[in-house]
């Protein structure tokens, strides 16, 4: 599929579509006062990769990418890992009690063998401005395995490469120099801590699938806006649809650990290749899940209506329109609230199941 490039956020932010089925709506964006230090934990590459215990559960996973010409600073892994569990308690209150999981370690130290300026400087992409997002991913699938949508950990990645340009969306965020100043107050010019730490909270969002918002006027003050300056904690929110989008992903749980969102058996399939849409069974609404035959990606919908040839499935954390044909055929895709459609799949007849 072609490329799809939309605008957002104002100033230093723009939303990006690559693949509008896969890969991500990016955002632009570098963001409690950070008091208690915490210890800081080195990443050894000869060690299995951290699950955070229990393995079945899906983690955040924070790594601090140091450069080849520089050395850890221990001031910057202890001010991410304090940002990281401020936005797990910051999201726990504002969905009443759910939560995302961290990774143990929760900030893993990983030496780069390339330097601080080939982060942010290395051509990697057409649009500049997305070479450090492109180049540390790069470096963190190199070595760690990072990559979109992953099924078991949503990646934030901070690089000290030099840099002002952070990006979140389909399961990553990276995040640069100006970030990691910012975190500990030595940002030349944006000094108030609580401000990165808001802007990692709306990059997250992102990762999460949250967009950029619409009414911008109504929710100015939510954290997907501008309600990171000088708003965080007390005075930036979450909105209704962000709060339906989070309690529907696989990475929040209740304080018992049981995930917040479970779909019902799978009772309907229409397959293509290399994956299938699956209906679930449950009412109130329809959920639908896009599943890659790879286990790569998964994706949730909600079944919005149906007429006589078509089923209508929403994913509005990304923007995306899906019609299916209802006994198989071409299926479409819009991105523009149903004004214009694209050529998705070749959707086989669909079959029956119960599986769960």
């Amino acid at each position: 599929m072609g490329s799809l490039f939309l605008s957002g956020w104002p100033a230093a932010c723009c939303s990006i579509f690559r693949d509008p089925i896969v890969k991500p709506n990016f955002a632009i964006l570098s963001v409690h006062e950070g008091t208690n230090l915490i210890a800081c934990h080195h990443f050894d590459p000869t060690v299995k990769a951290a699950d955070g215990g229990d393995s079945t559960q899906r983690r955040v996973r924070v790594i601090y990418l140091v450069s080849r010409d520089r050395e850890e600073i221990i001031e910057y892994t202890a001010a991410i890992e304090h940002a990281i569990r401020d936005l797990q308690n910051w999201y726990e209150r504002q969905l009443g009690g759910p939560t995302f999981r961290l990774s143990e370690p929760v900030v893993e130290v990983v030496k780069s063998n390339r330097p601080a300026a080939w982060f942010y400087g290395n051509p990697n992409g057409n649009d500049k401005d997305n070479w450090g997002f492109n180049n540390t991913l790069d470096e963190a699938n190199r070595q760690l395995g990072a990559k979109y949508n992953d099924p078991k950990f949503v990646w934030v990645l901070y690089s000290d490469g030099p840099g002002n340009k952070g990006r979140g969306g389909s399961g990553v965020t990276c995040l640069p120099e100006d970030d990691l100043l910012g975190l500990v107050g030595k940002h030349p010019t944006q000094k108030d801590k609580l401000r990165w730490i808001a802007g990692l909270g709306h990059e997250l969002g992102h990762a999460f699938g949250l967009p950029d918002l619409s009414d911008t006027k109504k929710h100015a003050d939510a954290i997907m806006w501008t309600g990171i300056y000088g708003k965080y904690p007390d005075k930036t929110y979450l909105t209704d649809d962000d709060k339906k989008i989070l309690m529907r992903s696989p990475f929040f749980y209740h304080k018992n650990n049981t995930p917040v969102f479970q779909k019902g058996k799978v009772i309907a399939r229409y397959t293509y290749q290399g994956g299938a849409f699956e209906q679930h069974a449950g009412k109130d609404p329809i959920y639908w899940t896009d599943t890659k035959t790879s286990g790569d990606a998964a994706f949730t919908f909600e079944e919005s209506r149906r007429d006589k040839e078509h089923i209508f499935l929403n994913d509005t954390s990304r923007g995306f329109t899906v019609r299916l044909p209802i006994i198989g055929g071409n299926s479409l895709l819009s991105t523009d609230s149903e004004k214009t459609w694209r050529p998705l799949y070749q959707i086989a007849e669909p079959t029956s199941t119960n599986r769960e």
